[in-house]
C-alpha cells in the first residue's frame, strides 16, 4: 500500500513537472504601422516565437493614443513606439521599461516632409510663408508628441526658424489617416516616413500628372530608433517570456537580413502589406509598388542610449509636455539585449 502511494505521488510529480516545463508563456503585443514593427510581425507569421513556446498575440494598432491606453490598461503587454511615447508615458507615472531598440531609420531619406505638387509649394520656406497667414490647412500634418513633432522641431531650428506650434503644425494620432490625407490632398503638407513615402509616390495619382515634392528629407538630422516597451509588471517576474520574445525576435531579424529580397517579396509582402495598408493584397496593389518596396537590414535590438534619452527628455520639458524627469536607469533596461 505504501508503495502504491508512492508511485502514485511519484508519477503525478512527474506529470506536473513535465506540464510546467511544457507550459506555453503568453504576451500580448501591438504593432503600430511603422518600419520597426516589422521584424516582429515577420517573426510571428514565421512561427519563431511558436518555436520557442512562446505564444505571442500580434495586435495592430494604428492609433497611438488607442495603443497606449491599451498597454495602461493591462490589454497588452508591451508594444514598438517611438522614444517620446516612452518619455510621455514614464514621465506621467506609468511604470513602463524600454526593453530594447526596435529599429534605427537611416540619416537619409527615412523621413520626409511632403506636398503635393498641385498645391505649387516647393521649398520648406514656402510652406512656412503659407503658414504665418494663420490658415491651419496649410500647416504640417504630423503625429502629435511624436518623433516626427521632435524631428521637425529640430529641422526648424536649424534653418533657423521659431516653432510655432499653432502655426506650423496640426497634430494627429494616427499615422495612416496622415498618410491617407496628404494622398487625396486633404492636408497641405506631412510627415511620413518610408514605406509611405514610396508607397504613395508610386500610387497612381488621383490628379492628372500630380506628385509628390519632398519639402525636406531631414538631411543632417540624427533621427531617433523605434524603440520596445513593456509594462513592468509583464517584465518583473517574467524574465522566461522575455527572454524567448527576443530569442524570436532575433531569429526573425536574421531571416529577413539574409533571405533573397524577391523571395522576401514573394513570402513576406503579405505581412507587410496587412501591417502597413490594412486591407490591401497584392491584387489590389498597381503595378511597381511591391518593385520599389525597400525592407531595409535591421540591426540586432540594443540599449536605448542615454544621451538619446536625455535629448527627448530635455525637448518635452522645453515643449511642457512633461513636468517629471524620468530617470535613465530606472525606465531603461540593459537586461535583453545582446552584449
Amino acid at each position: 500500500m505504501r508503495l502504491s502511494r508512492y508511485l502514485v505521488f511519484l508519477v503525478l510529480t512527474v506529470a506536473l513537472s513535465l506540464s510546467v516545463s511544457g507550459q506555453t508563456m503568453n504576451l500580448r503585443f501591438s504593432l503600430p504601422p511603422v518600419m520597426g514593427s516589422l521584424p516582429v510581425a515577420f517573426a510571428k507569421a514565421w512561427g519563431m516565437f511558436d518555436a520557442e513556446e512562446l505564444n505571442l498575440e500580434v495586435i495592430g494598432l494604428s492609433d497611438d493614443q488607442a495603443r497606449n491606453m491599451a498597454l495602461l490598461a493591462g490589454e497588452i503587454d508591451g508594444m514598438v513606439c517611438d522614444v517620446p511615447t516612452a518619455v510621455l508615458l514614464a514621465a506621467t507615472g506609468n511604470d513602463v521599461v524600454v526593453t530594447s531598440t526596435a529599429y534605427t531609420p537611416e540619416q537619409s531619406g527615412s523621413l520626409a516632409i511632403l506636398s503635393q505638387s498641385y498645391f505649387n509649394i516647393n521649398t520648406l520656406d514656402e510652406l512656412l510663408d503659407l503658414t504665418a497667414e494663420g490658415n491651419s490647412l496649410k500647416s504640417i500634418a504630423l503625429t502629435s508628441m511624436s518623433s516626427a513633432e521632435f524631428h521637425v522641431d529640430a529641422l526648424l531650428r536649424a534653418q533657423g526658424h521659431d516653432v510655432s506650434p499653432e502655426r506650423h503644425y496640426s497634430y494627429w494620432y494616427d499615422m495612416l489617416q496622415v498618410a491617407t490625407f496628404l494622398s487625396f490632398g486633404s492636408v497641405y503638407a506631412a510627415v511620413l516616413p518610408e514605406p509611405y513615402v514610396t508607397y504613395i509616390e508610386t500610387f497612381p495619382p488621383l490628379k492628372q500628372g500630380s506628385h509628390l515634392i519632398h519639402l525636406s528629407d531631414f538631411e543632417g538630422i540624427d533621427l531617433l530608433p523605434s524603440i520596445i516597451v513593456f509594462r513592468r509588471d509583464a517584465v518583473e517576474g517574467n524574465a522566461d517570456a522575455l527572454a524567448a520574445f527576443y530569442r524570436g525576435l532575433q531569429a526573425g531579424i536574421n531571416e529577413v537580413n539574409s533571405i533573397d529580397r524577391d523571395e522576401l517579396v514573394d513570402t513576406g509582402i503579405d505581412i507587410a502589406l496587412d501591417l502597413f495598408f490594412p486591407g490591401s493584397t497584392r491584387d489590389t496593389v498597381p503595378d511597381g509598388i511591391l518593385d520599389d518596396f525597400q525592407i531595409p537590414i535591421f540591426q540586432s535590438p540594443e540599449p536605448l542610449d542615454e544621451a538619446r534619452f536625455a535629448e527627448v527628455v530635455a525637448w518635452a520639458q522645453t515643449k511642457k509636455y512633461i513636468w517629471q524627469t524620468p530617470d535613465y536607469g530606472t525606465v531603461v533596461s540593459l537586461a535583453f539585449c545582446n552584449d
